[in-house]
């Protein structure tokens, strides 16, 4: 468990508020995102049919979260289970206002062995939950973050793991090699790679989980729609609101890893990520974002 004021420190890079702890220790680059990951939330609650989680559990009694960020998954949980005991941890411990008298919060980073006696001790939980944490977790380090979690579930509990595949698809195969979007996941496999976390992740999750020990593993492959080009109705609607969502989200992402692990100055990375947003952009692409 990591010390809460000097998580609270923040940094200004490149006109973005990081956190200074994590920037230093080059755990989770990314700067502070509040709006984005509201929304993000909100979209991919629509996404997953409105379920906070897949597993059937009616009556939960203690839910983990690994990386809450600004709280929105964790809240309307704790909120929604009333006498569920909630517990989340991130690397930047953010306060939230209106928090659940049924949610714990601590500073953690997810990298470090889960093993604290002051977060861990006798609480086997019922779910685990963990969501958009590649870019923080050390490629080497998944297998054993994985088996750290399963050590955590109760018999019968349940781990439910989600991350994006940032290799953005066209529906209609009308992206080329020579896009922006080729250019930028190209440059964001090198710089992950550099940074030793592990792009391409969320592909291996299913591996991942049998590797550890899991059983009754279940899978399955979300496709967020950028654009409305959608033919449901509410996919379209959905599409329609991903489109800035996700553009952030790339900038976000690429913002200090770029910089510093490629080399390229702020206004490459940003020329980059600006006509990365422009085919966002253009419904005749009909993109979509794997997770």
């Amino acid at each position: 468990m990591t010390n809460i004021r000097e998580d609270l420190r923040r940094v200004m890079i490149h006109d973005r508020e990081f956190q200074k702890y994590s920037v230093d220790r080059r755990i989770y680059c990314v700067p502070r995102e509040e709006i984005r990951l509201e929304t993000q939330h909100n979209i991919l609650f629509q996404l997953f049919g409105e379920r906070y989680f897949f597993p059937r559990i009616d009556n939960p009694t203690s839910i983990l979260e690994c990386g809450y960020g600004r709280g929105d998954w964790v809240v309307r949980v704790a909120e929604e289970y009333e006498e569920c005991e909630v517990t989340g941890i991130d690397i930047y411990p953010v306060h939230l206002p209106d928090q659940p008298d049924n949610l714990t919060l601590f500073g953690y980073n997810l990298n470090d062995r889960l093993d604290d006696p002051e977060v861990f001790e006798h609480k086997p939980y019922d779910l685990i939950h963990s969501r958009s944490v590649a870019q923080g977790i050390e490629s080497a380090r998944w297998p054993h973050y994985i088996r750290d979690l399963r050590r955590w579930l109760k018999p019968a509990g349940w781990l439910q793991m989600a991350e994006y595949y940032l290799n953005i698809q066209s529906n209609n195969g009308s992206l080329t090699e020579q896009s922006a979007l080729r250019e930028w996941w190209r440059d964001y496999v090198r710089a992950m790679e550099e940074s030793k976390r592990n792009p391409r992740v969320a592909r291996n999750l299913g591996q991942l989980l049998t590797d550890a020990g899991c059983r009754y593993i279940g899978g399955h492959t979300f496709d967020l729609p950028v654009g409305g080009w959608r033919p449901e109705p509410h996919m379209a609607r959905l599409g329609r609101e991903s489109v800035e969502m996700v553009g952030e989200l790339l900038e976000s992402a690429s913002l200090f890893l770029f910089t510093e692990r490629l080399g390229k100055t702020a206004a490459q990375v940003e020329s980059l990520n600006n006509a990365a947003r422009m085919e966002l952009r253009d419904p005749n692409l009909h993109l979509y974002v794997p997770m």
